[in-house]
């Protein structure tokens, strides 16, 4: 099926950005956040339109495309109504801890990861439950003689959490000032501008790697490590490097 006629046009952009709304709304995602969540192009984007029934759907690409920027552009250059400007800056949309970071706007477990998990603890699917689908947390049963909580992301995943993390380390760096003498302080976010704060950010936890002639994004030990931390527990694999999926063992 094709979008072909402007009443088409209309009809599919009314159901998306009802879509858009729910999904910001369940999630508390602010409308300048929506290209992290949802990249356009990407495994979460191209997830939101087949679970929705769009992927089929030509031209439903391009219509989520252009919603996503709109609602960009709105919050951006200020044209939203002064209800969503106090809605978008209440606590609800906000991030409050890197723990947070592990679970705001990356969506339900899918049953990819059920098989993944399977895979790296040589088990049956039988052996594996979801515990909690939103924050990806799964119990693997009777593995090494105990009953296992594990937490698993994809990789496109683990790009977003890094994304809040960074989101959330700026929100701490500019609550921060500097007292340079009794009388005179300084706010951090006057000297460290957020565009400058996540470009360096951004270094130290991403790279590049060469794989068959094209830049592949990979993920430092420096994040891997930071995700750790917020879980508790060693990362278990399958691959710190490209891999489809990251898995942890979350401590108890």
């Amino acid at each position: 099926m094709s979008i072909n006629t402007r009443d088409d046009a209309n009809k599919y952009y009314k159901i998306m950005n009802d879509l858009v709304d729910n999904y910001t709304e369940k999630w508390k995602i602010r409308p300048s956040n929506l290209k992290r969540y949802l990249k356009p192009g990407g495994e979460r984007f191209n997830k939101f339109l087949a679970k929705n029934g769009l992927k089929d759907i030509k031209g439903s690409d391009i219509i989520l495309r252009d919603i996503i920027e709109d609602r960009h552009h709105m919050e951006n250059d200020g044209v939203i109504t002064f209800e969503s400007f106090k809605l978008f800056e209440s606590d609800d949309f906000k991030i409050h801890s890197l723990s947070q970071c592990l679970y705001k706007g990356i969506g339900k477990s899918t049953s990819m990861m059920e098989k993944t998990l399977a895979d790296v603890f040589d088990t049956s699917l039988g052996q594996i439950d979801i515990i909690d689908a939103d924050k990806h947390i799964f119990k693997v049963n009777g593995w090494e003689n105990e009953n296992t909580l594990v937490i698993i992301y994809s990789n496109e995943e683990i790009g977003v959490i890094i994304d809040n993390m960074i989101e959330h380390l700026y929100g701490e760096l500019s609550n921060k000032k500097i007292e340079l003498t009794k009388n005179i302080s300084i706010d951090l976010s006057d000297l460290v501008k957020k565009e400058q704060f996540f470009d360096r950010m951004k270094s130290k936890f991403h790279d590049k790697v060469g794989v068959a002639g094209y830049p592949v994004d990979i993920y430092t030990e420096l994040a891997l490590n930071t995700i750790t931390d917020c879980i508790g527990e060693g990362y278990e694999g399958p691959s710190t490097k490209g891999a489809d999926f990251h898995v942890w063992i979350k401590s108890q």
